[in-house]
């Protein structure tokens, strides 16, 4: 039997797990995909690595910016610079696989076999891989969006708390600044983050119901403003957006279940951050299991920083507006300054 299982091999899968060995509990990560090239910013914020500050020590290639422009639907760009710190910004490959390694090297074991399916059996689970059933004491869910251990115990998010992005891995822009333009109209934004030998250039949109013409969009954009880019490759992705505090009333976690990252609905409904709150989840999760009582993370996730994610939903319908969006790149600033 494995006393502790952790289904999703991302950041916060696998940072779970690491901080699972330095307390002697070794835990079973199932990933049959990870590592992989994440579509997304792999953007690390200056708040990330002050909570963090592993991110900043990694022996790992990152492109480092001082400043990021924002720039709003209407009304001239802003910029927000930062003298003590710095934007780090990571190939999600390389991120994913430094932290898998950590884990797995610390004593974890890294099991490449797809979960199929999962079993109430009695205070255990029967966790079905596309190999072997595995009986499981404790479940850890960190599989994504789409996570299966959430559509198996509390029920998949709903689509109009799923967000789009798609966006592409591109050459020739790894001198730009790092950018994020907000949408004229409707709830997304088009970044351009440069990373090691490549960039991720993408468009966000908040309600997957009114993405029509997102890809034609983003190309738009790419002519009129980077005509002459090398596209690499192209990418579509789904990430949690919440548009309802009332959907963190369902708890997330259970005598014998947790679930924590993407699969939990953590992202910044905003601006999309997830990275941070993944590892908070990772060691929030942690403690829990070490605890013996994983219905502890519940309490723990919304002490911690739950306030500041309601708060951006609510913010969020409003952020469009001028006067509001210059009052939310100061609020940006501060925020990157201090802990959630």
């Amino acid at each position: 039997m494995i006393q502790t299982a952790i289904v999703g091999g991302g950041p916060a899968g696998a940072y779970c797990a690491c901080c699972l060995t330095e307390n002697d509990i070794y835990p079973v990560i199932f990933d049959h995909t990870h590592p992989r090239e994440k579509p997304c910013g792999g953007l690390i914020s200056p708040l990330a690595q002050k909570v963090f500050p592993l991110l900043k020590e990694l022996p790992i290639e990152r492109n480092e910016r001082n400043r990021i422009h924002l720039i709003p639907p209407s009304g001239k760009p802003l910029s927000i610079s930062f003298r003590k710190s710095k934007l780090l910004c990571f190939s999600r490959l390389k991120l994913d696989r430094f932290l898998v390694n950590m884990a797995v090297n610390k004593g974890a074991e890294l099991i490449r076999e797809k979960v199929l399916a999962l079993e109430r059996k009695g205070n255990l689970w029967k966790v079905k891989t596309s190999r072997r059933p595995y009986i499981v004491k404790t479940l850890i869910g960190a599989d994504g969006v789409n996570s299966l251990v959430r559509r198996s115990i509390i029920g998949p998010l709903r689509k109009v708390d799923k967000g789009i992005c798609y966006g592409y891995f591109v050459g020739g822009l790894e001198k730009e600044d790092m950018t994020i333009r907000f949408l004229f109209h409707g709830m997304g934004y088009i970044w351009v983050f440069p990373r090691v030998g490549h960039t991720s250039l993408g468009i966000g949109f908040a309600e997957t119901s009114r993405c029509y013409g997102l890809k034609r969009q983003l190309d738009m954009f790419i002519e009129q403003h980077y005509p002459c880019v090398e596209k690499i490759s192209r990418w579509t992705a789904l990430i949690p957006n919440l548009k309802d505090v009332k959907t963190f009333r369902i708890p997330l976690a259970g005598p014998n279940w947790m679930l924590i990252g993407d699969a939990a609905g953590h992202v910044n409904p905003i601006i999309g951050e997830g990275i941070l709150y993944a590892l908070l989840d990772a060691k929030l999760a942690a403690q829990a299991v070490v605890e013996n009582n994983p219905q502890l993370f519940d309490r723990l996730w919304r002490e911690t920083y739950g306030w500041s994610l309601f708060r951006d939903i609510r913010l969020m319908k409003w952020i469009y507006k001028k006067p509001v969006f210059e009052f939310y790149c100061k609020y940006l600033k501060f925020r990157s300054l201090i802990q959630p």
